[in-house]
């Protein structure tokens, strides 16, 4: 009688250790496919974003005509139509800023940073008196936003002239859309 008292409590000693070693690894499993889902989100976004940038060279927005470029001259008009239809945007883009800056030649120090519009756009100086443009731009919250970016050739009709530049699309957070 005292052997099998002490079979069955030995059995049920295992067992619940056993149980225990289980539930262990369940709560550190769970732990870790939460902290890994965690950063779902960001890894989702930066894929769209990624996609976008592809997207973006040959949007009829932005692109030449016949070659596989991007024509200055189209962000301008560019920038009237955003005004006119944001809310079209927003939902192809999202939140998100596109970026377009000449990396070469390399503008002088004065206008790498001076965005490109339509007062630039005018003098006969132009294209050497601005080195970028800023042709979407949609952060509600504010925040800081991880990047993308590619090189592309642009494309200047009014002086018939190539120049290499760099294509950059911040993008902020979750792929929720507006």
């Amino acid at each position: 009688m005292k052997k099998g008292q002490v079979h069955v409590s030995e059995t049920m000693l295992v067992m619940f250790v056993v149980v225990v070693i289980i539930l262990l690894g369940v709560v550190v499993y769970f732990k870790f496919a939460i902290e890994r889902n965690k950063s779902l989100p960001d890894e989702l976004s930066e894929r769209q974003a990624t996609i976008m940038l592809a997207k973006a060279v040959n949007l009829e927005e932005f692109a030449c005509s016949n070659e596989d470029c991007m024509d200055t001259a189209k962000f301008l008009s560019f920038k009237k139509v955003l005004l006119k239809d944001y809310g079209r945007y927003q939902k192809i883009f999202g939140r998100k800023k596109i970026t377009l800056s000449i990396i070469y030649p390399e503008p002088e120090d004065s206008v790498k940073d001076v965005e490109c519009d339509v007062s630039r756009y005018i003098p006969v100086e132009y294209p050497e008196n601005c080195g970028k443009w800023i042709l979407y731009d949609f952060n509600p919250e504010n925040e800081l936003g991880a990047k993308v970016s590619t090189v592309v050739s642009l494309y200047f009709p009014e002086v018939d002239e190539y120049k290499v530049g760099r294509l950059e699309i911040e993008h902020y957070g979750s792929i929720q859309r507006y």
